[in-house]
């Protein structure tokens, strides 16, 4: 006689995400000429969104050189919260306990650091190219930078002072993304061309 199983379905034990709403506001934008080049293509995307603690609004920043804030349960823009920029927003993030909200616009190297209670904006100079990402650390004490092309270092500062507490270190191929490990002893580099780099952050 032959033996059988019974299998779970198909759509069984799968998670489904169901789109809630959609949050419209940023415009479509280009990349500005410089240098004589030519004129880029429209782009619609957005470079960055991160939650606030609560998980009721959401910050967000685009190429379109604005950095707008979002009302989850009204599905919403918070307009007295836009931010209109000199340049392309690159990065936004807030902290976990939600003090302080990160920004890095355009080409200049500066991170904004905005003490939310406070409203104190204190900016951290990367160096002479974009930031291309950030990362801040799970007790919202650190923040992780990574530069564009030019200079393609990382470093690690503290929020509360505004001082480098670490690196620089030069990572090549240029960095797209980083993250501190839980613990904010060690962290994660991915360069443009795959190559990883874990780097404690202690040394």
């Amino acid at each position: 006689m032959a033996s059988s199983s019974t299998q779970p379905g198909a759509g069984e034990n799968k998670s489904i995400l169901t789109p809630v709403m959609t949050l419209e506001g940023h415009e479509p934008w280009k990349y500005p000429k410089r240098n004589g080049e030519p004129e880029s293509d429209e782009y619609k995307e957005v470079s960055y969104i991160s939650y606030f603690p609560d998980g009721k609004e959401m910050i967000s920043g685009s190429g379109d050189k604005t950095i707008r804030r979002w009302d989850l349960r009204e599905g919403k823009e918070i307009k007295e919260a836009l931010e209109v920029c000199d340049d392309i927003v690159e990065a936004v993030g807030v902290s976990r306990d939600g003090r302080w909200v990160v920004t890095a616009v355009g080409t200049g190297g500066e991170v904004k650091v905005n003490e939310v209670k406070t409203g104190i904006v204190r900016t951290f100079h990367q160096g002479h190219d974009w930031i291309k990402c950030i990362d801040i650390s799970a007790d919202s004490t650190l923040l992780a930078t990574a530069g564009g092309w030019i200079d393609s270092e990382v470093r690690i500062w503290s929020l509360d002072t505004g001082e480098l507490v670490a690196g620089p270190w030069k990572i090549y191929p240029a960095p797209i993304a980083l993250r501190l490990s839980a613990d904010s002893l060690k962290l994660a580099v991915l360069s443009n061309w795959g190559r990883r780099l874990q780097q404690s952050c202690e040394s």
